[in-house]
């Protein structure tokens, strides 16, 4: 774990929104104005740093996975306001119900057994935790407008799978996915009515891509692509109306891994680029009160 002091611009705090993106092979969380990529600063002191999630007041949640906490940030802040122990195990990603406030945590794999979603009321206190026996690992989630949790995970033959925790729930249910296949788990999002689910091994290749899906009930059915060109793994993208943003670990190419912005729905060629990241995992755009 690196011990660097933490820094941040000082228009930062002021800024409307920012781009957080963790990077695994630094130990740090990058931080952009967004939507000009501009650096404006770097919390330190991680280990292993990967999925993010932001509240609707512009707090930023991030995973500390070989840590086994959640750590909470203001936005534009340089010292945590809040940590959340995970007793089971390590966390890989998160989500904030906006209707409740609650934080969902999703762990990669726990201390014994199969990994758990744990979910903190009010993002404080003690979690409750809800799994699914065919589920052994899961990776990243999103809340629909309904307060219904979507997370992504894989199989005990390590095989993509989709599950759904319904508001009000006590277990986890899988979710029936046809149209298409995931390959390799990744983005879980919400984009008006639909579902955008990340593959981080797009057509099974070395390449990542976005899908929309239409949802009913405990079914989805792949509705629409969205090709993130030149991106060799893209783990957990920002999805916004008109933009995604996702840092891109580049280990199938001899060009260096960066944060970047594609159009959406689109996709393409990125629309802009910030470079000098070593593995990037998680991004979330923090929107603050701004001036």
């Amino acid at each position: 774990m690196r011990t660097r002091d933490s820094w941040m611009m000082p228009q930062a705090r002021s800024a409307k929104s920012l781009l957080y993106i963790s990077d695994l092979g630094d130990f740090d969380v990058r931080v952009f104005a967004y939507p000009s990529l501009k650096p404006v600063g770097k919390l330190t002191g991680f280990d292993q740093p990967q999925g993010e999630c932001a509240d609707t007041s512009g707090n930023v949640w991030i995973a500390n996975t070989e840590g086994m906490q959640m750590r909470e940030y203001a936005h534009g802040g340089t010292t945590p306001i809040a940590k959340l122990v995970d007793a089971l195990g390590y966390p890989a990603g998160c989500a904030v119900d906006p209707r409740s406030g609650n934080l969902a945590v999703t762990n990669i794999a726990n201390f014994s057994g199969a990994a758990a979603v744990l979910v903190y009321k009010h993002a404080r206190g003690t979690p409750a935790v809800y799994g699914n026996k065919t589920l052994s690992s899961y990776y990243f989630a999103g809340y629909d407008p309904s307060g219904n949790l979507y997370v992504s995970g894989t199989n005990s033959q390590h095989i993509f799978a989709l599950g759904v925790l319904p508001h009000g729930a006590r277990s986890i249910a899988l979710v029936a996915v046809s149209g298409g296949t995931i390959y390799f788990p990744g983005t879980v999002a919400w984009s008006g009515s639909k579902l955008v689910l990340g593959d981080q091994r797009c057509k099974n290749s070395a390449t990542s891509c976005l899908y929309s899906l239409a949802v009913s009930g405990k079914s989805a059915m792949i509705a629409g692509s969205t090709p993130l060109g030149g991106a060799c793994d893209v783990a957990q993208a920002w999805v916004g109306l008109h933009r995604v943003a996702g840092g891109d670990y580049a280990n199938c190419s001899h060009e260096g891994s960066s944060a970047d912005l594609w159009p959406y729905p689109a996709g393409g060629k990125p629309s802009a680029r910030a470079t000098g990241l070593k593995q990037p995992v998680g991004a979330v755009v923090s929107v603050g009160a701004g001036p």
